[in-house]
């Protein structure tokens, strides 16, 4: 009769928080990924306005819609592509991918009829086949037949508006595949064709294995039918088909004159190159310019070959007149002035002071990885920076290994102390609340609750807090702007505040994501325990006699919880938002988010309030750098909502816009400095940073802004002449905070000084030459250290930056004392051994015997052509001037032109000798 037994149980005090810790968690874990969504979508939606904004300008400067149609492009068996043919503006068709960039553009000038070949197989998908007269086949292919109907319909509707007809083919699909002479089986040949080439002339190349008997068979017939036209000839060149290079080598090259090079005759072009004497490359240069084949080169013919060289150079600056000069001098330098024409002899004799320039010419061609050069013959041209051979010992590889850590280490002193102290503060935070926790506070009862997750979560709080606090003096510009009039500033790495911003954050984010899992891992023990356990845990909480809080309670009822939850949706936002694709991409988004750093330290100084687990803490490590913060804001503020006047704008080459403002009463800054810029006429509240190209001593400010993301590109566009419109009552102005220190204004603390700039990246240097031989010409640098300086000017062509050329000058014109020596170099150029660079160097050479000046540019300043050797060039530096202990190394441009800078410095450093280079740099774009 007796009841039956019941197996002990014991009570789970988690019951009822299971769904809410597990959807809380994997909330949380969902928050970064819809962040980083969010991100991508912003990316790709300014993307598709600046794509519409495009199109809807090509349009705007057309005057009319163009005609489009989506299809697929067939390109080779197993690749098509989604594209958008485009019929016009203009007499040609063209194709454009999904991001709106141009692929492919066919044309119509001088056709009157375009064949189109269409397939006739019913159970396959319609194809069309377009065949330009000088250009390879352009294949289509559509989802339906109406599809090619309306797109032969739009083709034909096209023609007749450029009165010109189509002329349709019937066929097979198989049979027009197999026929189609596409842009990539054209590759191919052409690549076979110049392999084939190189391969007869120099043999295989090292570890290269010879091709089977069958292939080899079959590629060599396909060459020996492939011949090139000019267009192609011009394009393996770099150049194009007009030009009078062009047109004179083609008609040496084609021999039997039918209008296209065969195999052989460019085979014999390679050999002559790469085996040919003096006399033969000397010949060839003479038939160029012989241009009417009577045996003799008369002055109008040099004088056409010379400005075709001028327009390879792209510049504009020798007129007629100085090119008739130039020749003049060629003629008088040989001793053959009195006559008006130049037999082969003659040729001879004016060229004899540059033979040894032709032993290793060639012609630069897509392909030719040697340059038709046997290595034998490859002798390079002297540099302009002639240095002894410094004999170095021979040391063991463990010396020389310790030479070049302890370089490093010399070099990087600065930064890799400061990073020291800083992971010491940061883990020694940690690791004392760590063991506080662990073994000091167990009164409090809280490690018997939460176990060690708790000394992990107020470790890592410690830590973080300093992080977040830190954050605030790197940014604090006006702080490390003052920082460089002192002396000891030289023992504090300044010009890295924003890598060492990056470094701080990245720590803080490492410590917030474990604080922010330890707390889950808290939270969910402070779960599982009876409410008796929790009456000691804090006195700030009180509960009810029979009440159990649950996950959701410390999760969203708490202050500290839902803090905590803002906290990491907050942090999440920023550091996605801050990515560097974001940044560049669609900047607005990047500082509005970052603008929430506000709320970052307000919750922060709010989470801990609760008393929870103890104390607040956050507010003892961000009172002071706070303070800092605030007060250099409110300096800031002193020139924000300062309107100033814009005096002039004017749109340069390479997408740079030059804009002219008022200089505020006041207002003080160093050559090199920077300033943060908005303009009134749209979203007054966005600032961007650019460096100052006006030197201190003029009574106005200037800056020049290349175009590269959205804001700077609405600026270009707004003060277009063709979009900018005129408002006398509303017209726009400058809004500017700074200035601010830059990388650059410590040039005149150095003896010697070498200074490097690249792209836009010359801009800090518009200003600081100006300053320079100002401050030089008139005494008022007397008492600086600054003697000499040398200006390196790294540019892909003169034409790009013209408005600096026009800085040079005026700075040349100025140095009375010869303080500054410039060198420019051309990158985007031929090889230095290409027949093209020699005959250039060679015309400069006698021009800059003629006018003192360069051809290209009209400076003082040498030409070069390629990139420099810069650790020659600071080897030439470091002898000529052994009697100083350290030389400033300035760098300004593309991340890769200051890495290269900085590897030089360090190679040269590794020498162990005097002087020593310092590299300061900043990167543009």
């Amino acid at each position: 009769m007796m009841e039956p037994c019941e197996f002990l149980q014991g009570f789970d005090y988690f019951q009822g928080s299971e769904v809410t810790y597990i959807y809380s968690c994997i909330l949380l874990a969902a928050v970064p990924l819809v962040v980083a969504g969010a991100g991508y979508a912003t990316v790709k939606f300014q993307n598709s306005r600046r794509r519409h904004f495009k199109t809807k300008q090509e349009e705007n400067n057309n005057g009319r819609s163009v005609d489009k149609m989506m299809v697929k492009e067939w390109l080779h068996q197993n690749h098509k592509r989604i594209v958008k043919v485009k019929f016009g503006p203009n007499q040609e068709l063209s194709t454009v991918n999904r991001k709106g960039e141009k692929m492919r553009k066919v044309s119509l000038n001088g056709v009157d009829s375009l064949m189109v070949e269409v397939t006739q197989d019913p159970r396959r998908k319609p194809m069309v086949m377009i065949r330009p007269p000088k250009d390879h086949d352009m294949v289509l292919e559509f989802d339906t037949e109406a599809a090619r109907r309306k797109f032969i319909y739009k083709l034909e509707q096209f023609m007749y508006s450029q009165r010109k007809t189509v002329e349709k083919v019937h066929t097979y699909k198989e049979q027009m595949l197999a026929n189609a002479e596409t842009k990539e089986r054209r590759q191919k040949r052409l690549e076979h064709f110049f392999r084939e080439a190189y391969e007869l002339t120099f043999g295989l190349k090292p570890g290269e294995e010879k091709r089977n008997f069958d292939d080899a068979t079959s590629d060599v017939v396909m060459v020996m039918r492939t011949s090139l036209s000019k267009k192609e000839f011009a394009g393996a060149l770099g150049m194009k088909p007009d030009d009078i290079f062009v047109r004179r080598m083609f008609n040496i090259v084609d021999k039997d004159s039918d209008g296209r090079i065969s195999f052989q005759e460019f085979l014999d072009t390679v050999v002559l190159f790469s085996k040919g004497t003096t006399d033969d490359k000397l010949r060839i240069i003479f038939d160029m310019c012989d241009n009417d084949r009577n045996g003799v080169i008369d002055k109008g013919e040099l004088s056409e070959m010379l400005r075709s060289l001028v327009a390879i150079a792209k510049t504009n600056t020798v007129s007629n007149k100085e090119v008739e000069d130039l020749i003049d001098e060629m003629f008088s330098s040989s001793g053959i002035d009195h006559k008006e024409s130049l037999t082969y002899d003659d040729f001879k004799l004016m060229m004899r002071e540059y033979k040894g320039d032709f032993i290793a010419i060639g012609l630069d061609c897509k392909g030719a990885k040697q340059n038709f050069l046997t290595p034998s013959s490859n002798v390079a041209r002297m540099t302009s920076f002639h240095i002894s051979e410094i004999k170095m010992k021979n040391r063991h590889w463990t010396l020389k290994k310790y030479d070049s850590v302890a370089t490093f280490m010399e070099e990087n002193r600065q930064n890799v102390f400061y990073l020291f102290v800083f992971y010491v503060i940061t883990i020694a935070l940690f690791v004392e609340r760590f063991i506080h926790y662990s073994f000091m506070a167990e009164h409090t009862d809280l490690r018997h609750i939460m176990g060690v997750g708790i000394a992990i979560t107020r470790g890592a709080a410690a830590s973080l807090s300093f992080c977040y606090s830190l954050l605030l003096l790197t940014m604090s510009r006006n702080l490390l702007t003052k920082l460089k009039d002192f002396s000891f500033q030289q023992y504090i790495p300044i010009d890295s505040h924003i890598q060492f911003h990056k470094i701080v954050a990245c720590t803080a984010l490492f410590f917030s994501i474990l604080h922010t899992c330890g707390h889950l891992v808290n939270f969910y023990h402070m779960s599982t325990q009876p409410v008796e356990n929790l009456r000691c845990l804090t006195m700030e909480v009180a509960f009810s006699s029979d009440q159990k809080p649950t996950v959701g309670y410390w999760l969203f009822q708490t202050l500290t919880g839902l803090t905590g939850v803002s906290l990491f949706v907050i942090m999440c936002i920023i550091f996605i938002f801050a990515h560097p694709i974001i940044r560049r991409k669609a900047y607005k988004f990047f500082w509005s988010t970052h603008q929430l750093y506000i709320f970052l330290y307000i919750l922060s100084l709010l989470h801990g309030l609760a008393r929870l687990t103890g104390s607040p803490r956050f507010w003892l490590f961000f009172i002071g750098p706070g303070i800092v913060y605030t007060l250099d804001k409110i300096i800031s503020l002193r020139t924000r909502y300062m309107e100033l006047d814009i005096i002039e704008t004017e749109l340069l080459p390479s997408d740079v816009v030059k804009v002219k403002f008022y200089r505020p009463p006041n207002f003080k800054y160093l050559s090199g400095q920077w300033v943060r810029l908005s303009c009134t006429a749209f979203r007054q509240s966005e600032y961007h940073s650019f460096t100052l190209t006006s030197a201190p001593h003029e009574n106005y400010l200037s800056c020049h802004i290349k175009a590269q993301g959205p804001w700077t590109w609405k600026l270009r566009k707004f003060f277009d002449p063709h979009n900018y419109v005129h408002d006398d009552d509303n017209p726009p102005k400058i809004r500017l905070e700074g200035p601010y220190g830059g990388g650059n204004q410590d040039w005149y603390k150095f003896e010697v000084a070498v200074m490097v700039g690249g792209g836009i990246g010359v801009t800090p240097y518009a200003s600081i030459l100006n300053d320079l031989v100002f401050g030089t010409s008139t005494n008022r640098y007397s008492g600086v250290a600054c003697k000499k300086v040398y200006f390196l000017w790294i540019c892909p062509t003169h034409r790009q930056f013209e408005w600096f050329i026009d800085v040079l000058r005026d700075v040349e014109r100025k140095d009375v004392t010869n303080v500054l020596e410039m060198h420019i170099f051309i990158t985007q150029f031929f090889h230095k051994f290409d027949l093209r660079t020699t005959m250039l160097y060679i015309c400069e050479n006698h021009f800059q015997r003629l006018s003192k000046r360069s051809m290209f540019t009209g400076l003082k300043a040498i030409n070069h052509f390629g990139r420099p050797d810069m650790p020659s060039f600071l080897k030439f530096v470091q002898k000529k001037h052994s009697y100083v202990s350290k030389i400033g190394v300035f760098s300004c441009g593309p991340n890769p032109l200051t890495r290269s800078i900085s590897t030089a410095c360090e190679q040269v450093n590794r020498g162990r000798r005097l002087p020593y280079f310092i590299h300061h740099f900043e990167n543009f774009g």
